[in-house]
Formats: structure tokens, sequence, C-alpha cells
């Protein structure tokens, strides 16, 4: 046990290393992803690269000259790995604001409202999750006698979340007005409630839509792979000439234009 534990404790100490690095640093100031995530979709995006190198060139030195697509390729997942974290983290939040409304329709202070909240925080998603240690922070902060409505603007900025950002803002505008704080934090809730019902229906609806978007976009590869293993004879006058080679740079470009349209239309904001 001893061993295992000493190894557990040098992982650790590694990962916190390359996570604490500068390149680890400058990915995520860029990327706003691990390292890890970093590592992952590049994998991927290479990987595209030989097969649409073989499949388009039948020449797997095309990578080289493919290289810029991997900027791309790392730029949109980042932002798609981003919008699923934001989504997430409004979907904590929203958890969070409930439970501090019911804690003030109780009687509680604000204080001790968000302080009950942070510990529902931990039991529903686990102390290391990152609504927890924001609620957490929130909680020390105002122990240190800060002011909320300061503590929650920071926060809504560090998040990139649009509703917490609207939220901060409100809230302030109502601390200093005498507002309706509970009303506030309970209609806040409700409208990130009704906001992620609306997506999880849209996104029902277009499921389907997906599924075949990604058949299709996987229909040319597949097409052309065919061919070649079955038919070469058919398609060789594609490859190894200039008119060939300009052909399915085309047809790859085509085919890249198309997948980037079908993604966007796909990508719904509410």
């Amino acid at each position: 046990m001893t061993h295992w534990t000493t190894i557990t404790k040098w992982q650790q100490q590694v990962s916190y290393r390359i996570e604490q690095s500068f390149p680890a640093k400058v990915i995520w100031k860029k990327y706003k992803i691990s390292l890890a995530d970093f590592f992952k979709i590049l994998a991927s995006g290479v990987i595209r690269l030989l097969v649409a190198s073989w499949i388009f060139y039948h020449n797997v030195y095309a990578v080289i000259i493919m290289c810029p697509y991997l900027y791309f390729h790392l730029k949109s997942k980042a932002d798609e790995i981003d919008k699923e974290k934001k989504r997430l983290l409004n979907m904590q939040f929203k958890d969070g604001m409930q439970s501090v409304s019911f804690s003030l329709n109780s009687g509680y202070s604000i204080e001790n409202a968000f302080r009950e909240a942070c510990s529902e925080l931990k039991q529903l998603y686990g102390e290391e999750s990152v609504i927890a240690k924001e609620f957490q922070r929130i909680v020390r902060r105002m122990e240190h006698n800060e002011n909320i409505e300061d503590i929650l603007e920071e926060f809504a900025a560090r998040s990139g979340v649009e509703d917490i950002q609207y939220f901060a803002a409100v809230f302030r505008y109502a601390k200093r007005c005498g507002g309706d704080l509970i009303a506030i934090i309970r209609q806040t809730a409700m409208t990130i409630f009704e906001k992620n019902e609306t997506m999880n229906e849209i996104q029902t609806v277009i499921s389907g839509k997906k599924m075949e978007q990604k058949v299709m976009s996987a229909v040319p590869f597949l097409l052309v792979g065919y061919l070649q293993l079955t038919s070469w004879d058919f398609i060789s006058s594609l490859y190894d000439n200039p008119l060939g080679i300009a052909v399915m740079t085309g047809c790859l470009l085509i085919y890249l234009l198309s997948d980037y349209i079908a993604k966007r239309i796909m990508d719904i904001e509410v």
C-alpha cells in the first residue's frame, strides 16, 4: 500500500508541475483547455490529416502542406469544449441559486444562504467541482467582509457565462437600490432553467439531423477509400498528375466548406 501511495503522490506532483508549466498556461490562455485535451485534439487532427492525405492524394507527405488545418481544428474543438464547460457551469449555478433562494425564504442572511448552498453543491457535484470551489471562494471572501456584489461580479467575469454576468449586474443594482433580492435570485434560477430546457428540447429535435450530418461527412472518405481498394484503375488518373491533384484539392475544399456550413447550421444558440 505504501508503494502505491508513493507512486500516486509522485503522479500528482508531476501532473501539478505540468499543469503549472509555461506551455500549459499558454495553451489555457489561448484555447481555455487543459494540456491533456490539447494533445487529444492535436492527435485526432493529425489522424484526420493522414487519412485525408492518403484518400485525396495517395501520399502521406501531403500532411505537411495541410498542416494549417490543425489550427482551425484545434480552435473549433477548443470552442466546443469551452461551450460545454460553460453550459455545465450555468446549470450548476442555477442549482446554487435555487438553494440560495430557498435559504433566503427560510430567513437566512445572504452570507448563510451562500454557505448552505456551498454545502449542497459539494454534495451534488463534489468538492472538486468548479461551482463548489467558486461558492467556497465566495463564502471565504464574505467572511473577510468583502462586498458580495464585487465578489459575484468577479466570478461572473471569470466564468464568461452570459447568465451569470447578467445576474451579477442585476444583483449589484438591486443591492444598491434596495430591490427584492429573493425575487431576483428566484427569477434568475427560473430563467436559466427555462433556457436549459429550451436548449435540451432543441438538441433532442436536431439530434437525428446531427447524426445524419456526421454520416454524410464520412461518406466521401468511405466512397473514395472503397474505390481505391476495388477500382483503382478507374480513379488512378486523379493521382500523381497536376490536373488530378487540382481536382482532388477542389473536392477537398468543397468538402471542408460543406462540413463547416453544416456545423454552423446545427450550432443553435438560445
